[in-house]
């Protein structure tokens, strides 16, 4: 499998404006252009269509409802990514893959793309979720103005993730791959299906022993060969009976278990139809506008779109509880009909007894059939549960072998060669950049960022991210997306540290990575005969009038696609949708 990611074409459009903009990437493209000409526009969009939100891509007069999208390929496939808004999909060869206009959604779906297994803590860290593009991506993006500074601002919400740092760039360097996560992720799905199994074992032994307790305890062994001439005509018919009997029981054991699991769901639907109708009561008694969740601290808008969204949740959650209200009310009647048969049957029974003319030993034709009813429990128990233990000792085998997979990841001999590799890159890279001694990354621990200030904090910045993509590249298994560098003329760098910063970063990173670079001005004899030179020469010239029509082509018939998928799934928003791409 090929790790690495190239990035072919960038498309941007803005209706508004009637501006759009087709970039071609190659294996190493330079973005030229003074402060103000859009190539940070370009630079953010870039990892804008896959999910991530960099900051300030919409300050100033641009337009807020720009559709971006990128070809790229990855694995031997060529892939196209779109975005609108809170809108993603995912294409390959003119197929949608999938679409989601739920961030949570959208990152379970490309996470799977990019085999990125990595899941994190919520803040209250009573559930863990799945890391988004921003956590993947984020060593492969210097950002003009989240990646310069003291702390990892690259992309916005970072933070909606409790200590996200030391797992995220341990998976991404190799200390915990997502070979291990994997591994990890398998053996916890396991676990959760074998205390299943165990569950159910200890249902179905506590069934039998209910089923054991209204038979006689002590009843005597019985030969029914010794009863076949002396009793013909009534074992016949006492075995019709008890036959009928036994399956009766055992339809009753199924409706019995039935009706607890649907008691158990009632309980689940009405509690979450009570937590909406609280929720519908409780925006409705505050202003609309902006409202922070009180578990994740994510802002959200209390619209009127919003409160409606939620009393449709509530409308599907009703109508869902009277749905399960009326099977339970099924199942219980199915339950007391099945009760009654049983009692019409120990009838039955009891007036073959009453009817028998002769005896053998004393013995009760009751006694005959609560013997022969005994062993057949015992039978259908012991088959049951041999099942469940064949099942149970096979998956238990391969939860130890999920472990021993898991287990070889946190190798202290490899744990330790990572860590020493990282260290060294980072301190190589260092020297190289020429970061004084002493300001130099002392102990270099994944996730920490640069310590050196003035004008030697970019150079040493970058030291670090560099560190990171050879560390990867190397040791790890995440995906070798570009390297994109924008605006390295950060606190004052002389032409002397910024030629620096520019060869190294070139040679560096394009090894394993393809590379691009927005620069504002550049050194005097730069050799940059390698690169692809995009010049940005009008001011916000991030989109061009000339390309409208061009990208409208592209983009229309995916847009259509997606739209209607969305659609699909929301019902009411089919229409708006299917007109918001013919538009284009």
């Amino acid at each position: 499998m090929s790790r690495k990611v190239t990035f072919k074409t960038l498309f941007l459009i803005s209706q508004r404006d009637a501006s759009a903009r087709k970039l071609d990437l190659s294996q190493q493209t330079l973005l030229l252009g003074s402060n103000g000409t859009g190539k940070s526009r370009i630079t953010k969009n870039l990892f804008w269509v896959f999910g991530c939100n960099p900051p300030k891509r919409n300050v100033g007069n641009w337009d807020t409802e720009t559709i971006g999208a990128l070809e790229f390929s990855f694995d031997g496939k060529d892939y196209f990514v779109l975005r609108q808004g809170n809108r993603l999909g995912l294409f390959l060869d003119g197929r949608l893959l999938f679409g989601a206009q739920k961030m949570s959604e959208w990152n379970r779906h490309i996470a799977r793309i990019f085999g990125y297994r990595l899941q994190l803590p919520r803040p209250k860290g009573d559930r863990f979720d799945q890391a988004g593009m921003d956590y993947l991506t984020l060593p492969f993006y210097m950002d003009q103005d989240g990646s310069w500074g003291a702390s990892w601002d690259t992309y916005e919400n970072l933070g909606q993730f409790k200590a996200w740092k030391k797992p995220a760039f341990e998976s991404f360097i190799g200390l915990k791959p997502n070979a291990y996560f994997e591994a990890k992720q398998k053996q916890d799905e396991l676990s959760i299906v074998l205390n299943e199994k165990r569950r159910e074992l200890d249902a179905q032994t506590a069934a039998f022993r209910r089923v054991e307790e209204i038979l006689p305890e002590d009843v005597p062994t019985l030969d029914p060969q010794a009863f076949r001439d002396e009793l013909a005509e009534l074992g016949r018919k006492a075995t019709n009976a008890y036959n009928l009997q036994v399956k009766t029981r055992a339809k009753l054991l199924t409706v019995m278990g039935a009706r607890e699991q649907m008691r158990a769901e009632l309980q689940l639907a009405g509690a979450a139809h009570k937590e909406l109708n609280s929720d519908i009561v409780y925006l409705s008694d505050l202003p609309p506008g902006p409202i922070e969740c009180p578990t994740c601290g994510v802002q959200h808008e209390n619209s009127f779109h919003a409160r409606l969204t939620l009393s449709q949740d509530a409308d599907t959650m009703a109508a869902l509880v009277a749905e399960l209200q009326v099977r339970s009310d099924e199942l219980r009647t199915e339950e007391e009909s099945i009760r009654s048969q049983l009692s019409e049957i120990a009838r039955t029974i009891a007036d073959f007894d009453r009817t028998a003319h002769e005896r053998k030993a004393d013995l009760a034709l009751g006694e005959l059939l609560a013997a022969q009813s005994r062993r057949t429990l015992d039978e259908a128990f012991r088959r049951v549960s041999m099942e469940i233990q064949v099942n149970l000792t096979d998956l238990e085998a391969q939860e130890r072998e999920l472990k021993a997979c898991a287990k070889q990841f946190l190798d202290k001999h490899r744990i330790k060669t990572v860590q020493e590799y990282f260290s060294n890159a980072v301190a190589t890279f260092s020297q190289t950049l020429n970061v004084p001694s002493d300001e130099q990354v002392s102990k270099v621990v994944p996730g920490d960022r640069a310590e050196a200030g003035g004008s030697s904090a970019p150079r040493s910045m970058l030291a670090v991210h560099l560190g990171l993509l050879s560390t990867n590249a190397e040791y790890g298994d995440c995906p070798l997306f570009p390297f994109v560098m924008d605006t390295p003329q950060q606190s004052g760098q002389d032409e002397k540290n910024l030629r620096k910063m520019i060869e190294v970063a070139e040679r560096a990173a394009s090894a394993s990575h393809q590379v691009v670079l927005a620069i504002e001005t550049l050194p005097a004899d730069l050799d940059i005969s390698s690169f692809a030179v995009v010049p940005f020469e009008k001011s916000h010239g991030a989109l061009l009038k000339e390309d409208f029509h061009a990208v409208a082509e592209v983009i229309r018939g995916p847009l259509t696609l997606l739209s209607e998928a969305l659609a699909f799934e929301g019902g009411s928003r089919k229409q708006s949708g299917r007109t918001n791409a013919q538009n284009y």
